[in-house]
């Protein structure tokens, strides 16, 4: 399996960590959240931040990455629906990620509200303990109370929006840490995307980007 196929994997697994669930609703939100991404297990050069712009129950999920470039989701919260945008020379698809996590998506974290708090892009958040299935010791994460968990992309059991946050993959783990909050309302078109783009199954999508690597093909 190519670098590249195996990073798009992993991509859509950390973009896709959950799928939605009966979280804490909050007031709704809209605005934009800026999060860095470093590596939590190893020190590594590779730059990578996150960006989620929302609007209400629309999310637009903008993943940038130093060595890989750019990836971005599409997720309507109240359709149920997320699209997974990757373009190659060849084709442009909107992968339907709901369609896979509905197959084998589980929750494997555990935690518990503990006294604290940080500030962490200039608001203070509260402090939990978290227990995750495959790492061994408690982690302090940090959340924003006001703001649904929903609009992340993981750890949707959440009492409020992961704002410090631990990933772990096979590929290892990462940091997530949110540096900038803006409440604004972004344009509607930011939340779709041109007929350009073909709609695939997960499936389908791993069978002809694999073909296109086999190939030779970009």
């Amino acid at each position: 399996m190519s670098k590249g196929f195996s990073y798009v994997l992993l991509l859509l697994l950390c973009f896709c960590f959950e799928k939605n669930s009966h979280s804490q609703e909050n007031k709704p939100f809209s605005g934009e959240l800026v999060y860095t991404i470093e590596r939590a297990d190893k020190k590594d050069s590779v730059k990578a931040e996150m960006i989620i712009y929302a609007r209400d129950s629309m999310l637009r999920v903008v993943n940038f990455n130093s060595e890989t470039g750019r990836q971005e989701l599409i997720k309507h919260l109240r359709l149920g629906k997320s699209y997974l945008l990757i373009d190659t020379e060849k084709q442009k698809f909107a992968v339907r990620t709901n369609e896979h996590l509905d197959k084998d998506t589980v929750i494997n974290y555990s935690f518990k509200k503990k006294w604290g708090r940080k500030r962490i892009a200039g608001i203070y958040a509260k402090k939990l303990l978290v227990t995750q299935k495959n790492i061994k010791n408690e982690l302090k994460f940090y959340y924003f109370k006001n703001i649904s968990a929903k609009y992340a992309n993981s750890f949707k059991e959440f009492p409020g929006l992961p704002v410090l946050y631990y990933i772990s993959t096979d590929h290892g783990a990462y940091k997530y840490t949110l540096k900038e909050i803006k409440f604004t309302v972004p344009p509607l078109q930011l939340f779709s995307f041109g007929k350009e783009y073909k709609i695939v199954t997960f499936e389908q999508f791993t069978e002809e980007f694999s073909r296109l690597y086999e190939t030779g093909e970009k």
